[in-house]
């Protein structure tokens, strides 16, 4: 029996080898560059670079995830910060400007940019580092409130981005394992998120979208801060609630002393003001429900090995139990 021979494959996501990245790399930067080695694959790939003075991260965008105008709007704002203080890792600049770089790629038209590497490790989660976590994102939300840029991101932090757009990817797959029930949960938590929060006087600015530990190094006493991928104007408040968040999900037992000392650190910096405040839990519940929808959305990414009925049971659960806890805060 003969063997057919599929004459032409679709590529999803290629890796880009290390050799390219060398290239890449020492095209931008003066000194040498001694050695590349690949370090994480996501939403973006991330290779390590090593000069003979310096380390730098090449970012390598996935296929469709960011075009080059959402990339600059990320760089300005991480350009503006640095140039007001703010110890955010920048994109490398011999040239004056850093440098978008088109990688033509087998699935498609490709970005990467060369960033420097933050050295140090990611702050363990303890009352001192989660004050200076707090104080870092309260210096970024003040610092920023001037920032504009003339390059379009292509979204907002708003209900249309961290909502419906997930909600979309969500039900469908709600349906098919636990039937229209579990359905309704979602529908009537996103109604009423909505309907409490779409007339509060929530302040909009510059916001990092994804701040918490694995996006920071602690260096000989000090942050730097990185992975400005979900960057974008939009409600600050839930910029706050994604450090919550991140520690009521990942660091239960330290959850509540830490929270108050990131509260410490943050109002050193920045007062948000009482309306914002009490919308936290409600935007805790809304980053959940964004994440569940973006990692449906890139299973190419994640797989989809983790998709059964325990972890979507385990999901609505949350949102029921998140749902009780904003009736006592918003019907008292």
């Amino acid at each position: 029996m003969d063997k057919k021979m599929v004459e032409e494959v679709n590529v999803k996501h290629a890796l880009i080898d290390e050799e390219n990245i060398f290239d890449l790399a020492q095209s931008q930067v003066a000194e040498k560059i001694k050695d590349v080695r690949f370090l994480t694959r996501g939403l973006n790939d991330t290779y390590k670079v090593v000069g003979k003075e310096s380390c730098f991260a090449y970012r390598i965008y996935r296929h469709g995830w960011r075009n080059e105008a959402a990339i600059k709007f990320e760089l300005d704002a991480i350009l503006y910060l640095k140039n007001n203080g703010y110890e955010a890792v920048g994109p490398v600049q011999e040239t004056g400007v850093p440098n978008v770089e088109e990688i033509l790629a087998p699935e498609g038209e490709r970005y990467g940019v060369l960033f420097y590497f933050a050295e140090g490790e990611r702050p363990a989660i303890n009352p001192e580092n989660t004050y200076l976590i707090g104080k870092s994102l309260g210096r970024l939300h003040r610092l920023s409130n001037g920032f504009t840029s003339k390059h379009e991101r292509g979204y907002s932090i708003d209900f249309a981005h961290l909502l419906d757009e997930p909600v979309s990817f969500i039900r469908p797959i709600l349906k098919q394992y636990l039937g229209d029930t579990a359905v309704e949960v979602l529908n009537e938590t996103v109604r009423y998120i909505k309907e409490k929060l779409e007339t509060a006087n929530l302040e909009t600015g510059l916001c990092h979208g994804d701040f918490h530990n694995h996006n920071m190094h602690l260096n000989k006493g000090k942050l730097q801060v990185f992975d400005f991928d979900s960057c974008a104007v939009g409600y600050r408040a839930y910029d706050v609630a994604v450090s919550w968040w991140n520690l009521l999900h990942n660091y239960k037992q330290e959850e509540k002393e830490c929270w108050n000392t990131f509260l410490q650190g943050y109002e050193q910096e920045y007062s948000l003001g009482e309306e914002n405040m009490k919308a936290l839990p409600l935007f805790i519940t809304t980053r959940r429900i964004w994440l569940l929808g973006t990692m449906l959305q890139n299973r190419d990414v994640w797989g989809t090995n983790w998709i059964d009925e325990t972890a979507l049971e385990l999901f609505i659960l949350q949102l029921k139990t998140d749902r009780m806890g904003m009736s006592k805060d918003w019907e008292s």
